[in-house]
């Protein structure tokens, strides 16, 4: 079994309260599925997901890809 790990640092917000009540993966999504895309023949077997820091430091995404 392999795994790929793909993380992104989120920009930290400026002030306290947020502009917009969107939420964004600032491109995470799009990197994962061209990932997946390039790699036809592989059985996934599990995804997890992570999120640390995001109080007064930026967020950190972290989504692992398990496969054979």
């Amino acid at each position: 079994m392999e795994v790929k790990i793909f993380t992104k640092v989120l920009r930290p917000k400026v002030g306290f309260l947020p502009k917009s009540d969107t939420a964004t993966d600032h491109g995470l999504e799009a990197e994962i599925n061209l990932w997946l895309a390039s790699q036809p023949n592989i059985d996934i077997q599990n995804i997890t997901q992570s999120q640390s820091g995001g109080s007064f430091q930026p967020a950190t995404l972290v989504v692992s890809v398990w496969y054979n």
